[in-house]
């Protein structure tokens, strides 16, 4: 009988023997053993010096990490009924919460951005009904997770194309038209004079200018009149009725073509968490919303943190060279690019050279991803992020969960596909508990510390460690300088090669004793030093995960 073996990697990632030939079995071997040819590990550089990457600058607000949720399990467009018979399951998982799609009744249709187009939002329909909402709530809330809503309240559906709304500037018989038909479908609630007027079209370069929150997107979206009162009235009871069914917290779809003043408003009504979804690499635009609204706990409003994912791309695909610029020349370069015009690299920093880079880290409570549901089901390029795979894009999201900070929010098939992912999620919820038993001083001295090891041949990085550490003693009690190890973790972020770690600076600790760090099977013994008693062996696309404690 002809065969080949398949593998199943540690991250569940399965590798057939496509290369070789046909293995035979016989009739009369019952049993049989294999040693597989495995390449050689990748290797360092000579000098086998860390790359530093400094997680945060220091004028980022500190917030105790346990004041927003560590993940987000994002349930793109299921049914409430499928979120109730998976909550517990995701909360086992590690998350804290469940993000849903749109709630209102939108525009019938199987295309995923039917849901962002409103028709009603007296209407709880399209993914189940009120009761049905109420349910996953209630069954959310047994297991221990937020419920996260999406609101949609920046437009309502699409009536006219651009072209058809361009043609009317010069034809008021069209506009009447148009106009009339804007009221029959979004009434009796909404009429023509509920929206923007005068009609312009948001494209190119008003995506991101001072036009983006005057703009119909795309020209067709029926932008409504932001701050009115009785839009804003509309809005409020939508809020009401989805708190009233036991969501706990909120997204702002399209935020950043909303003005801030006018989010402050719904977030200080709604009196819950929430955050806004800011599609833009520009850090100035995104603190026009971090510094402009302010939950009613006082921390800063979060947004999503779309530089970094796509600093986290380049970083983990191309290595460290590719993102080695002053952050704000890339992100116009990056602009410049999305436009679709000729732009050359900025130069570079030489940081990479120094042995010291820093990640553009947007706020220690943004809204972290990999990849989410417009990176993945759009056709947009998005500075690069448009075709991220799963395969590799799992170990970024792997590096986000194993930091101390910000919120990760990761899709419903993404966390399916991925041991790794779910190992990485075990982790944080681990690591999160226990900072729970710190005292409110040391919680504020956590910090996450990373170390790149380059490898030889340059390109992806050999390992990734990332280590969270906080101002406290060791396990005998004795001051430990630079910190105590709470927990770390060990990336490979190479699709074929595999790896050894033998130790990073991160994980010192001088004076301690030789210590014993398990995680399920996986057994580590750390050295005061830093270094491993034996190498950790790491398979392509593969992590390692270790809580240490105090």
């Amino acid at each position: 009988m002809a065969f080949k073996f398949v593998c199943l990697g540690h991250n569940g990632i399965p590798r057939w023997e496509e290369n070789r030939p046909n293995r035979f079995w016989t009739s009369e071997a019952r049993e049989a053993s294999y040693l597989f040819d495995l390449p050689s590990p990748r290797k360092g550089k000579e000098d086998n010096d860390e790359l530093e990457v400094l997680w945060g600058n220091n004028w980022l607000v500190e917030i105790d990490p346990l004041e927003f949720p560590g993940a987000i399990f994002h349930a793109f467009n299921w049914k409430f009924a499928d979120v109730q018979r998976k909550a517990t399951t995701i909360a086992k998982l590690g998350f804290d919460a469940v993000q849903l799609s749109p709630a209102q009744r939108s525009v019938q249709g199987d295309q995923w951005w039917t849901r962002y187009q409103p028709v009603k939002y007296e209407d709880i329909d399209g993914l189940g009904s009120e009761q049905d909402l109420r349910n996953c709530c209630k069954a959310c809330e047994n297991a221990g997770l937020l419920v996260f809503g999406d609101l949609v309240f920046n437009h309502m559906q699409v009536v006219a194309s651009c072209e058809e709304w361009r043609k009317a500037q010069q034809d008021d018989g069209l506009m009447e038209i148009l106009q009339r038909r804007l009221s029959q479908k979004l009434g009796p609630t909404f009429n023509r004079d509920d929206f923007q007027w005068p009609w312009y079209p948001l494209e190119g370069d008003d995506w991101d200018g001072e036009q983006r929150m005057e703009g119909w997107g795309c020209g067709e979206w029926s932008e409504l009149k932001g701050g009115a009162p009785k839009v804003v009235s509309v809005h409020n009871a939508h809020v009401a009725k989805l708190k009233s069914c036991g969501v706990s917290g909120f997204r702002f779809d399209a935020a950043k073509h909303m003005r801030p003043e006018h989010i402050a408003n719904y977030v200080d009504k709604a009196d819950v968490y929430a955050y806004g979804e800011v599609l833009s690499i520009d850090p100035k635009m995104q603190r026009e919303y971090t510094e402009g609204v302010s939950l009613t706990t006082g921390e800063q409003f979060p947004t999503t943190d779309f530089l970094l994912a796509v600093w986290l791309r380049k970083f983990v695909e191309v290595g460290p060279a590719a993102v080695d610029f002053e952050h704000h020349e890339w992100v116009k370069h990056l602009r410049e690019i999305e436009m679709k015009r000729p732009s050359d690299l900025p130069q570079r920093a030489g940081t990479v050279e120094q042995g010291r880079m820093s990640a553009p880290i947007l706020a220690r409570n943004s809204i972290r991803f990999a990849r989410n549901h417009d990176t993945v089901c759009n056709d947009v390029p998005f500075y690069g992020l448009t075709n991220w795979s799963q395969a590799s894009a799992q170990v970024a999201a792997a590096w986000l969960l194993a930091t101390h900070d910000g919120s990760v929010l990761l899709l419903a098939d993404d966390v399916k596909k991925s041991r790794m992912i779910k190992e990485a999620l075990a982790y944080r919820k681990a690591l999160r508990k226990f900072i729970e038993s710190l005292s409110q001083e040391q919680r504020q001295t956590i910090r996450t510390e990373v170390r790149v090891k380059e490898a030889e041949d340059g390109g992806r990085p050999l390992t990734i460690c990332i280590a969270v550490r906080v101002d406290a003693g060791g396990p005998d009690g004795a001051e430990i300088n630079g910190g105590a190890l709470l927990g770390f973790c060990v990336l490979n972020p190479h699709p074929t090669g595999c790896v050894e770690f033998t130790g990073s600076v991160s994980l010192q600790q001088e004076g301690a004793l030789d210590r014993t760090i398990a995680t399920g099977e996986q057994k580590v013994v750390l050295h005061g030093d830093g270094t491993l008693h034996e190498p950790l062996k790491l398979a392509p696309y593969e992590g390692a995960f270790f809580l240490a404690g105090l």
